[in-house]
């Protein structure tokens, strides 16, 4: 049965999504005012990762205390965009910041899941005197498998909504489970550069 525990938190922790970021404050703004408004701009082509990125950073930096909104919102898809309508929504939007959040790498990585036995290895067999018997549960419950699974690189700035001068910057690389998609790995790593922000005392 401690095999079986033991194989069962490896598969886990193995699906599980982690996400390595580092970040850079500006040394002008260190020590300064916390930043409590902003705009988030995701900076991909791809529709459900532009979603998946400013929900979670703005639904983030709310929980925070923070004023956020999405680029997505105030100057959609469904109109004609470009540079100025992006600085003219940011304008109308009176926020002090604008964290923008690019995906800079994409990649599907394939995994190898060796098989897996329930039963003690050390003692699969019991005795009573006239012979020998499998213990129970024990032998062979899944076989090995390779899985895809995806990774991608994000890089993030914080900037002065007005003249843009980079207050701080950061990357995030995710990588995640064998269930999970390119817009799970782009909500978790959005979840987490907001969360170095706060550590890094610039929200």
């Amino acid at each position: 049965m401690r095999a079986l525990v033991f194989v069962l938190t490896a598969l886990i922790l193995g699906a599980c999504a982690q996400t390595q970021v580092a970040s850079f404050v500006d040394p002008a703004y260190r020590g300064g005012a916390a930043i409590r408004s902003m705009v988030v701009v995701a900076e991909t082509p791809r529709l459900g990762e532009r979603e998946a990125l400013e929900s979670a950073a703005v639904a983030e930096l709310a929980a925070r205390g923070v004023r956020a909104q999405r680029m997505i919102d105030l100057a959609p898809p469904t109109r004609p965009g470009g540079p100025a309508a992006e600085a003219a929504a940011i304008r109308a939007a009176g926020v002090r910041a604008v964290l923008r959040i690019a995906v800079d790498q994409r990649a599907t990585v394939a995994r190898y899941i060796p098989p897996t036995y329930v039963g003690d290895p050390f003692f699969p067999y019991y005795g009573y005197g006239y012979g020998y018997y499998p213990g129970p549960f024990a032998g062979l419950t899944t076989d090995g498998r390779w899985v895809e699974e995806p990774t991608a690189r994000y890089e993030a700035t914080l900037q002065e909504a007005g003249g843009g001068t980079a207050i701080w910057k950061g990357e995030a690389v995710a990588r995640g489970g064998s269930n999970s998609n390119f817009a799970d790995l782009a909500a978790r790593a959005a979840r987490d550069l907001v969360s170095r922000l706060q550590q890094d005392k610039v929200i």
